[in-house]
Formats: C-alpha cells, sequence, structure tokens
C-alpha cells in the first residue's frame, strides 16, 4: 500500500510543478501576461490586483490564485511634444495553492519595458522581468501505511522517503507588443510573450540534497504567449472589446476569446462580455469552459467580476463546477480612457 501513495505523490508533485496560473480576465494582470505591457495605459502609475477561486464547492482544497501588481510610467521627452518615448517599471507579486499536499507557488518579480512612440498613441514596446520562485508542499496531510498505530490511527512516525519540501528558483522573460488606439476611433494592440527562458528545474526530489544522480529532472517548458485585443466604437456611448489569447506550454496549449460591450452611463461605464476557452494536448483541443463578465468603471477605479462554467457542468449546473475571478485596477493621474490596451 505505502508504494501507492509514494507513487502518487511522485506522480503529482511531477504534474504540479508544471502548474502555470491562468486568468480569465488575462488583461487584468497585464505584468504577469506580458512584461512588455509594464507602463501599457495612459496616467502615472496603475495597481492591479487580481484573485481567482476554482472549484470551490467541489473539492475541499480548491485551487485558488492571487496577484497583485504596481508599474509607473517614465515620460522621455519635453512635455510641449505630442509624441515621446515611455520608460516603465514594475514590481509584481503572485501566489497560488492546490490540492491536499497544499502545493503552492509564491512569485515576486521586477518587470521593465520601453515604449517607442511611433506617432500619437502608437507604440511598439518591449519588455522583461526578473522574478524570484518558491514552491512549497505539506506532507502533514499524507499518511502511509507504517504510520497506523494498530488501535485507532496513523500517528506513528513514517520510513518513507519524502522530498524536501520547499526550494526555490530564479526566472526570466521577455515580451514584445504593439498598440495604436488613437483617440475616439477604433484600435488594437498585439502581443508576444516568452516566459521561463532558462527553464530552471522545478523537481523536488532532484532539488534534494540527497537526490541521486538518476533522480529524474523536471525543467520547466518555455511557455509562449500570444495575445491581442482591439476597440470598436459604435456609437458616443458605446464600444465593443474583442479580445484573445494563445499559450502554448511543452505538449499543451490553451486558447480564450472574449468580446466586452463598454456601455456609459453618466459618470460610470458598464462592461459585460463573454469568454470561451478551449485547451489541449498534442493539437487535439476541446473546449472546456465559458465565462461571463461583469465591470465597472468610476473615475480612477476599475472592477471586473468573472464566472467560469466547465462546459461538462453546464448541464449539470448545480454542481457549482465553476470558477469565480474578481480584478481591480486604480490608475494613478488618469488622463483619458484611451488606454494603449484593454482591461479585464
Amino acid at each position: 500500500m505505502r508504494y501507492i501513495f509514494v507513487f502518487f505523490i511522485i506522480f503529482n508533485l511531477s504534474n504540479l510543478s508544471g502548474q502555470e496560473r491562468y486568468l480569465t480576465q488575462f488583461y487584468g494582470s497585464p505584468i504577469t501576461l506580458d512584461p512588455s505591457l509594464t507602463g501599457n495605459f495612459e496616467g502615472n502609475y496603475r495597481i492591479n490586483l487580481a484573485y481567482r477561486n476554482q472549484w470551490a464547492h467541489n473539492f475541499e482544497n480548491p485551487y485558488s490564485v492571487f496577484q497583485g501588481n504596481v508599474d509607473l510610467n517614465f515620460n522621455l521627452g519635453l512635455k510641449s511634444q505630442k509624441v515621446h518615448d515611455i520608460a516603465s517599471a514594475g514590481i509584481y507579486f503572485a501566489h497560488d495553492k492546490v490540492g491536499i499536499l497544499s502545493y503552492g507557488n509564491t512569485e515576486m518579480g521586477l518587470a521593465g519595458s520601453y515604449h517607442k512612440a511611433l506617432g500619437p498613441n502608437q507604440f511598439i514596446s518591449g519588455g522583461l522581468y526578473l522574478s524570484l520562485n518558491q514552491r512549497n508542499s505539506n506532507f502533514t496531510n499524507v499518511t502511509f501505511e507504517d504510520q497506523f498505530n494498530g488501535e485507532d490511527g496513523y500517528t506513528q512516525p513514517t520510513a518513507e522517503n519524502l522530498a524536501e519540501n520547499n526550494f526555490a528558483f530564479f526566472d526570466q522573460g521577455i515580451g514584445v507588443n504593439y498598440s495604436n488606439y488613437q483617440v475616439n476611433q477604433h484600435g488594437f494592440n498585439v502581443g508576444v510573450a516568452v516566459a521561463h527562458l532558462s527553464r530552471p528545474e522545478a523537481s523536488f526530489y532532484k532539488r534534494d540534497p540527497d537526490a541521486e544522480e538518476n533522480t529524474p529532472s523536471f525543467r520547466l517548458p518555455m511557455k509562449y504567449t500570444v495575445h491581442a485585443g482591439g476597440r470598436i466604437i459604435l456609437d458616443d456611448f458605446m464600444s465593443l472589446f474583442p479580445k484573445g489569447m494563445y499559450q502554448k506550454q511543452g505538449a499543451f496549449d490553451m486558447a480564450t476569446v472574449g468580446l466586452t460591450l463598454k456601455t456609459d452611463v453618466y459618470f460610470w461605464s458598464i462592461h459585460t462580455g463573454v469568454f470561451a476557452r478551449g485547451a489541449g494536448v498534442h493539437n487535439k483541443y476541446n473546449f472546456d469552459s465559458a465565462g461571463f463578465l461583469l465591470g465597472l468603471e468610476y473615475n480612477n477605479w476599475q472592477v471586473g467580476v468573472s464566472y467560469d462554467i466547465g462546459f461538462p457542468g453546464i448541464a449539470q449546473y448545480s454542481r457549482n463546477q465553476g470558477s469565480l475571478e474578481i480584478t481591480l485596477s486604480y490608475f494613478g493621474l488618469y488622463i483619458n480612457d484611451d488606454l494603449l490596451c484593454p482591461t479585464f
């Protein structure tokens, strides 16, 4: 029996080592999506917070994500100039946790970007991030056969050789983005990002100081992200924002597409939208979820709430097979709503 437990732990740690954070509102956490989006907004500084809780009613320890970032803009050039370059810098924090082992990732990073002006409200941007990552797990909720005390529980120590439950590594990534959002006109942006450039070692067992030479290694595959968004102005009070994202990492890939409608009502702006996501392995795809969004803007504040329903759960909605997501943004010295890229 204990060999089954050991196999279970090894199998899960190897798979969880590849765990990556995901947001339906992917533009709600721009720095972690693409470092070239650092400072990609109108204003002097921006604060973004995002929280995702997945399958909360189906598992005792559901998957949860928290992300936050602050980024600043520095105009390069005279204030009298209509067109000038922008340099940007930011810091971010991200944490996720899942499962009976409380497997968690904590990431703290710095990001920077340079936005080269090609014309009024038209930029080509390049960015990079450097981060320190910590991964940990908790074996206290796992028991083995040799821990049974013969009477009423698993209270004895185990002789199983468990891996170190905590390690850290450095990570890096780059990105490029083009944006063209003219005042009161249609606009669009498109970007490409690559994460895990050095393919850091992510195996708990391989990083154990007592690990044998033949211990299997697991290096994080590079993650490739392509994202795009746009604005279609319908009239003085309504605009459409199509957006999409494609990610590929090793044998796995995923695509998310969405469309939101922005309606201006007095001093408020209301966003309503829908999303669909598909995922696959070795180019075999399945649409696995649909999402619905409600967002509000007021002055310098933006808040978005979305809920995803797994396709197997659409016919069984009462089972609450879904994911709740909340994003919050604040723009300091906000100039106008001609953002360099969409939000939410």
